[in-house]
């Protein structure tokens, strides 16, 4: 199942889903870039679960850890799974590009029933479906996976959008 993303991730050595892209900006410099990729990071990356991790100005590299909430949940009659996707969004400036890499990190399933307080489990991505054949709810992760798998590209894109164009557009407008 891994390659049916016709190449648009790869699985690295952490176990981790990575996603990269290179932009091409050859009317900006490093200075304009850096200040639209901070921008971006300022506007998506402000709740308590989103941090900036990383600001190195003179190399040009910002570094954020977020989380794709809610991307996949399932309610029987007792209990709901509701699935969030942690990440890490970094990029590289250099004058007239940008270097865009998106990374899964790894799953957060909340288990919530009856009176009992919620459980929260965290997964490696590349333990769970489709990566691990054998991987725990199947059908669960498959969708939670294929969910997660468009808002990377969706995040990327806005991220390129906001390079290119200057200005922002939040991720989520409600």
């Amino acid at each position: 199942m891994h390659e049916e993303k016709n190449g648009q991730w790869q699985l690295d050595e952490n176990g981790y889903v990575i996603y990269q892209k290179v932009v091409e900006c050859s009317n900006l410099n490093k200075t304009k870039l850096y200040k639209r990729a901070m921008d971006y990071f300022v506007y998506n990356y402000r709740d308590v679960n989103s941090v900036i991790q990383n600001r190195d100005v003179a190399n040009g590299i910002i570094v954020a850890k977020g989380v794709f909430k809610n991307v996949h949940s399932l309610t029987d009659v007792l209990l709901s799974n509701i699935i969030d996707t942690w990440h890490l969004l970094k990029v590289e400036v250099k004058d007239g590009r940008a270097r865009i890499t998106l990374s899964l990190t790894q799953y957060e399933e909340t288990v919530r029933g009856g009176e009992l307080p919620d459980n929260h489990y965290l997964y490696p991505i590349s333990v769970q479906y489709p990566f691990n054949p054998n991987g725990y709810q199947k059908d669960l992760y498959e969708q939670a996976f294929q969910k997660s798998h468009l808002k990377a590209l969706e995040t990327i894109d806005l991220f390129e959008k906001a390079l290119r164009e200057g200005g922002v557009t939040k991720k989520d407008e409600w």
